[in-house]
């Protein structure tokens, strides 16, 4: 039987993003875009330390040209790579802040107004795989979790109670807990 989440279950899940098993990565952005500006800047500082430097020591350049054109060239190839390597490390930085705080800004961003929640009774599971059946109204149907953070073990011949949105947007499950039991009446 589905009901309608009330506002204070949707605080509680808002607080306690632990409990809820849920796929945050629509909500997160893995390459965030950067301008041509930014991308240049890492070259251009090289350039103008290379100019400075073609200026400070121009002997070194005349004696040896192919010498210094094959190293001016290495080192601007080698500036323009940084940038794929510090957008990675700016991207696994940010993974690894979500998960520290179990994707709570993901799931404020994922979260809509308008929730449902039922509540099932686990069949099997396959831990595996990462999926199991459930037994919802009498009617058996299958289920998975392959994609979602925050996992927990769900157990099967026990209660799981499923929150989703009505556009079928959203999809979480909710654990057990004194603090979500509201979820399980």
């Amino acid at each position: 039987m589905t009901r309608k989440v009330t506002a204070e279950e949707r605080r509680i899940i808002i607080d306690n993003p632990e409990l809820v098993m849920f796929d945050p990565y629509p909500a997160i952005k893995y390459h965030p875009p950067v301008s041509l500006g930014k991308a240049l800047i890492i070259p251009s500082v090289v350039i103008v330390i290379l100019v400075a430097l073609c200026f400070l020591f121009p002997n070194v350049l005349e004696d040896h040209p192919t010498l210094s054109g094959a190293g001016i060239f290495i080192l601007i190839v080698v500036s323009c790579a940084f940038l794929p390597l510090l957008t990675y490390f700016r991207n696994d930085r940010n993974l690894k802040k979500a998960r520290a705080c179990h994707y709570s800004e993901q799931l404020k961003a994922r979260l809509p107004e308008e929730l449902e929640c039922k509540v099932v009774q686990v069949d099997y599971v396959v831990y595996e795989k990462g999926e199991g059946g459930w037994i919802d109204d009498g009617k058996k149907e299958m289920f998975s979790y392959s994609g979602f953070v925050n996992y927990f073990r769900i157990v099967p011949q026990t209660d799981l109670a499923i929150v989703f949105s009505v556009e079928g947007k959203f999809f979480a499950y909710i654990k057990r807990d004194t603090r979500t039991e509201s979820f399980y009446r």
